[in-house]
């Protein structure tokens, strides 16, 4: 399976934007709105699975807000915020997770971010949901098995063994939250580049999109984002449901730099209120958004984890996964480490 390498100036990712989406808001406004969605989504893992890193901010300051971009004349109520100088840089997991009636959720999506705030940079690394490892406790299976299995907890602990590498932080938000984003900001641009159809009845799954440029609500957004069986046609794979989940981050990173999502910021908050769950700490996210709340000055670069297809049985199924050879996990390592120096 080939990797997907995008560089350049953009926000980043998932990470940026939640940030971006409830951060002019809390800029123009004060910072009760940002206090209280991040006291509802705040959730750390539990103690025996934590690895705890204090991530500080490397410069702090008791200066008040400056906003430094020109806003709407709207009244200010006068609520003094310290302006927090950029945190040290630290590992994020970032999860999209698929939670339905009966069942225990699964991690659909995975991306492990090295964020180095001073520089402005992140690099993230898709990865796959077939990602072959030990999960600890439970063995050897697909990586996306562990939420089910132990929660995030598991999730973090399997790649934290995997890769050798501490996780630092985590962000997980459920798929009925980025469906209300979407639906929220008026839908999202992108280029469908086939036809899709896929109907599933035992688990309400109903995909039909047409190809062609179009903006996508969000259902089916999150269609797009998750399609890889097919009625009509050869199956995708899980590189090419990453891709499509890439392309959907930047649209969305897009449309939280809009006009649209400033005058909606407060909806937008209960919103990621509801459905994100972190243990970043209020001070850290106010010092991410402080620090790439300009998307001119920030730097991405996003790839997949290189591996192989394969078949194996596995509890007495013939299946695949997706095996990553030891010379990748290495490279990966050495690149975390390239990242997070300072």
């Amino acid at each position: 399976m080939p990797s997907s390498s995008i560089r350049g100036k953009r926000l980043l990712g998932f990470v940026v934007l939640f940030f971006l989406l409830v951060g002019v808001g809390f800029a123009i406004y004060s910072g009760y709105h940002l206090r209280k969605m991040t006291r509802e989504w705040y959730q750390p893992l539990p103690v025996k699975e934590q690895t705890p890193q204090r991530i500080e901010a490397v410069l702090p300051t008791d200066q008040p807000v400056q906003p430094k971009f020109a806003a709407p004349a709207i009244p200010i109520p006068a609520v003094p915020i310290p302006k927090p100088g950029p945190l040290k840089p630290f590992t994020l997991l970032l999860i999209g997770t698929d939670s339905r009636d009966g069942e225990r959720a699964r991690s659909d999506t995975m991306i492990l971010a090295a964020v180095h705030p001073k520089k402005q940079r992140a690099y993230l690394l898709s990865i796959p949901r077939d990602s072959f490892m030990n999960l600890p406790s439970k063995g050897y299976d697909k990586v996306n098995h562990a939420m089910a299995f132990g929660g995030t907890a598991l999730v973090r602990k399997s790649l934290e063994n995997f890769f050798d590498l501490k996780i630092d932080r985590y962000m997980a938000i459920d798929f009925e939250g980025f469906r209300k984003i979407i639906d929220e900001l008026g839908g999202v641009e992108v280029n469908v580049k086939k036809r899709m159809k896929y109907t599933d009845p035992t688990d309400d799954t109903y995909i039909n999109l047409s190809p062609g440029i179009q903006t996508l609500n969000g259902k089916q957004a999150l269609d797009y984002a998750r399609y890889r069986r097919s009625d009509i046609g050869p199956d995708d794979g899980d590189f090419e449901r990453i891709l499509r989940q890439q392309e959907l981050i930047r649209a969305l990173a897009q449309k939280g730099n809009t006009a649209q999502a400033f005058f909606k910021a407060f909806k937008l908050m209960d919103i990621l209120g509801k459905h994100v769950k972190t243990d970043l700490t209020e001070t850290e996210l106010a010092s991410l958004l402080f620090t790439y709340y300009d998307s001119r000055q920030n730097e991405l670069e996003m790839e997949t984890l290189k591996g192989t297809d394969g078949r194996i049985w596995r509890h007495g199924t013939l299946g695949w996964y997706y095996f990553i050879p030891p010379k990748e996990r290495e490279r990966i390592r050495s690149r975390f480490a390239e990242e997070l120096a300072r």
